[in-house]
């Protein structure tokens, strides 16, 4: 396998100041142009564009976005997008941006030449493909609700 991959998560924002939910913490930004240009920065100083990175979901809230679509074909790497319930896939444009586009999706990654099996989803699942057999489960839409911290514990 060539290139690394990395699981990033976008979460929208429309107001003024706004916060990104990021793999490393949450940041406060000025405007929604300061956060684009803040997350493009990162994104290219880490990822290349032999590099494949799944996008667990909602990287964007439903209707056309110029500006959401211009950010995304600035980013490097072969992005793979794991629909989200906020993600409308029928605007052509996502599939000029992504590579790939799924609901569900099982990969196998290594890391020091161990083979690790991953499940991909938008949703948290209660029971997945080998999740007894070691598969890891990655999932990006959750809130803050009884049913998150039960299926946390």
């Amino acid at each position: 396998m060539t290139g690394k991959r990395a699981l990033y998560r976008r979460k929208s924002c429309t107001k003024t100041p706004c916060s990104v939910l990021c793999l490393v913490g949450i940041y406060t930004f000025n405007s929604l142009a300061e956060m684009h240009q803040y997350m493009k920065e990162k994104w290219n100083s880490k990822i290349t564009n032999g590099d494949t990175v799944y996008i667990l979901g909602d990287i964007a809230m439903r209707g056309t976005n110029e500006e959401l679509m211009a950010l995304v074909a600035q980013l490097k790497g072969r992005k793979v997008l794991i629909k989200g319930n906020h993600d409308d896939v029928s605007d052509m444009r996502y599939k000029n941006v992504f590579e790939e586009i799924y609901d569900y999706k099982e990969i196998t990654d290594y890391a020091d030449q161990d083979a690790y099996k991953l499940v991909l989803s938008h949703y948290p699942i209660l029971m997945w493909n080998g999740q007894h057999r070691g598969t890891i489960h990655f999932y990006g839409h959750t809130h803050n609700t009884y049913e998150n911290e039960f299926y946390q514990e």
